[in-house]
């Protein structure tokens, strides 16, 4: 249930889906807000108007008697209070991203940073790394509150040629795409962006790893 800053319920909020979105481990439930509410020109936020308006505090209340992924019921109702900032309408901007590389033959980290929260689970689905044109596996992690992505190699990285893979499903938390913003006029065929795949090449760092303080080669 969702209600406003006068305890009224929001009406019809969330996106009714088909079956339970949990995780692997089934300890995140994914819940959707109804993208139709809040995007404007269309018929549910004619006639509904927006679920979310910016400026104003909601809060998330779940009910005790809701079970959890092994259907057992919450220890207590669980409420948590937001306040919704103004419109994020512009679509993900690669170049703004930072890639810190890591040094090669060696099982460093690969990071990369995004400006601001993406999707967390499209996150770990849609980046990736190819090495001559072939996906490097390793180790991902999402942090940061989700804004950096790890990938940490499962043997040591070797010379060649890198690029750091993002397909067209990532999205950040208002729904915009890379190059696509999720509000816009005749926004065509979806299933071009799902397929889409956005290469940004990096370079391996050489030699020894300097010494943070005094950035002079570590002895």
């Amino acid at each position: 249930m969702l209600v406003d800053d006068k305890n009224q319920q929001v009406v019809d909020p969330f996106l009714p889906v088909d079956g339970d979105l949990w995780n692997a481990e089934r300890t995140r439930f994914t819940v959707f807000f109804d993208p139709g509410r809040q995007k404007r020109g269309i018929l549910p936020n004619r006639e509904m108007g927006e679920s979310l308006v910016a400026g104003r505090q909601y809060t998330l209340r779940i009910s005790r008697d809701w079970l959890d992924g092994n259907g057992q019921p919450l220890r207590e109702t669980f409420e948590r209070r937001f306040t919704v900032g103004p419109s994020d309408r512009s679509p993900l901007d690669v170049a703004s991203w930072k890639i810190t590389a890591p040094r090669e033959g060696t099982r460093e980290p690969l990071t990369v940073s995004f400006p601001e929260s993406l999707d967390h689970g499209l996150l770990l689905r849609a980046i990736g790394v190819r090495r001559d044109g072939a996906p490097l596996v390793g180790q991902v992690q999402v942090d940061a509150r989700e804004t950096r992505w790890t990938m940490t190699p499962d043997a040591p990285w070797q010379p060649g040629r890198y690029e750091v893979i993002a397909l067209g499903i990532l999205e950040d938390l208002a729904g915009n795409r890379i190059g696509r913003a999720f509000e816009i006029v005749g926004n065509g065929d979806k299933g071009e962006d799902d397929a889409a795949v956005t290469s940004i090449p990096f370079k391996l760092e050489t030699g020894e790893p300097a010494n943070r303080r005094t950035g002079e080669p570590a002895k």
